[in-house]
């Protein structure tokens, strides 16, 4: 860092502190709007190491690559903020609809996806104008809207997200400059638009009303995440943002889930929320906050920071509130450079929705010992060969150490063909050492019958005297 960059730093730094304390004057005193305006700007930017993959080499950094600078100080990652494609191929979107139409049938569940526009695709004014960047952005809107369209072709309910391409707000912004987070004002413009769309379902319609309030509460310090790479990367310093913060409360002072538990109601809320840091982490943008008060609808929020798109499904989907009380509605937030096409992840939540062999008669089961390394769990012979075509059945597999979080399966086949499924569940996703999934289906897999199955465990993954319980039974959607 040259001698006048480490100035202008400590002026940032004396100013924000400065900005912070203003905050906490009071909710009504001041907002970020009105914080004071200053001159002198901030001119860092990205050093030439930036640019380059290989300085993308830790498994954090991989998150960020690569960092593109954009106008006013503002950061983009290239691979997830900055895509001309999206949505899944055609056989990713027809797995998404057997899943939202079985879930539907089986739990009596809609569900509600918030395909989320990428930065990028929202804040085309502050991307960079040179060429050094190949992104077209009429070319990612089109697509981004084909996928929506497609969305909605397979029955699937999507709110309209396209008048935020683009949209210009005069004080807010949607996203934050250097961070991969909405900003409040972003999350409460997303709630409104979900809302709407909602509110036309003939189930939301049958629900019991609620009054909700939101309020400013100070102020929100955001030391950005790209911003924290791109300091790793060129040993760079940046100024922080800072935005209004706000809370929403059920009218008389008590959110919708503390007034339960105080009265001892037991019942769940209508509406589920699942979704990632956007929805709920270490700061809260009040995204079910503002979702709450435009429906007038208690919301349970199930989201997992830090578990992708898939790891807050997986651990709702297994958890007792799903299956104690499952919800009307369902709504699924999820940043647009998801493709939403991998064939494992439906292979496993969609037996997820009857809760895998639970309650009904496996025709194949066993508990035993396991081990680092290979382990043969089932075998299908043993004087009693059972013809078990693959597109028919399931595996549900139980630990006895709720720790363990990624397991590789391998089923083999009558006439020597083999199939693997990677089973993993993110660090922050909270399971109970359980997994299931579907064997494989379709036109060359139909008439394949299971021989057996083997589980392979890494060294971290086992821990002593640990069992699995493995059973096989019959799919519940066919």
């Amino acid at each position: 860092m040259t001698r006048l960059s480490a100035v202008m730093h400590r002026f940032v730094q004396c100013t924000g502190g400065l900005m912070l304390l203003l905050g906490g004057l009071g909710a009504g005193t001041v907002t970020a709007a009105e914080l004071p305006e200053y001159s002198v700007e901030s001119h860092t930017g990205l050093c030439p190491m930036a640019s380059q993959s290989v300085a993308y080499d830790t498994g954090y950094l991989k998150n960020f690559n690569v960092l593109v600078q954009g106008q006013d100080g503002w950061l983009f990652r290239s691979e997830a903020e900055l895509p001309e494609q999206f949505g899944p191929s055609e056989e990713g979107l027809r797995h998404l609809e057997r899943f939202a139409r079985y879930l539907k049938q089986a739990a009596g569940t809609e569900l509600v996806l918030v395909f989320q526009p990428t930065k990028g695709l929202v804040h085309p004014d502050k991307l960079p104008e040179s060429s050094a960047v190949t992104f077209s952005w009429p070319y990612a809107r089109s697509n981004y809207l084909d996928a929506l369209a497609k969305f909605r072709q397979v029955g699937l309910v999507v709110p309209d997200l396209g008048p935020l391409l683009g949209e210009q707000a005069q004080e807010n912004a949607y996203y934050f400059k250097r961070d991969h987070h909405w900003t409040p004002y972003g999350a409460r413009r997303t709630a409104q638009i979900v809302a709407d769309r909602v509110r036309q379902m003939s189930t939301y319609q049958s629900l019991s009303q609620q009054a909700f309030t939101t309020r400013r509460i100070g102020l929100i310090r955001k030391e950005g995440s790209l911003q924290d790479a791109a300091r790793r990367i060129c040993d760079q310093a940046w100024p922080s943002q800072y935005v209004d913060e706000y809370r929403t409360e059920l009218e008389g002072g008590l959110s919708g889930g503390e007034e339960s538990a105080l009265f001892g109601d037991e019942s769940l809320p209508p509406i589920t929320l699942v979704g990632t840091s956007n929805s709920k982490g270490a700061q809260d943008y009040n995204f079910v906050g503002s979702l709450q008060e435009f429906l007038g609808v208690e919301i349970l929020n199930m989201a997992v920071a830090g578990g992708s798109y898939d790891g807050s499904m997986f651990e709702y989907l297994m958890s007792d509130s799903f299956r104690e009380s499952p919800p009307k509605i369902i709504i699924w937030e999820i940043p647009a450079y998801h493709t939403l096409d991998s064939g494992e992840f439906y292979r496993q939540i969609v037996p997820m929705v009857s809760n895998g062999c639970e309650g009904r008669e496996p025709v194949l089961q066993k508990t035993m010992a396991v081990k680092a390394g290979t382990n043969e769990v089932l075998y299908n012979g043993g004087g009693e060969f059972l013809e078990l075509p693959s597109d028919q059945y399931l595996v549900d597999l139980q630990f006895s150490d709720p720790s363990v979080k990624e397991v590789d399966a391998f089923i083999w086949y009558v006439f020597g063909r083999k199939d693997r499924v990677d089973l993993e569940y993110g660090a922050r996703v909270e399971t109970t050492g359980r997994f299931m999934f579907e064997l494989p289906a379709g036109p060359s897999w139909n008439e394949e019958l299971l021989m057996s199955l083997d589980l392979e465990l890494e060294p971290a993954q086992v821990s002593e005297g640990m069992t699995v319980t493995a059973k096989v039974c019959r799919r519940q959607d066919k």
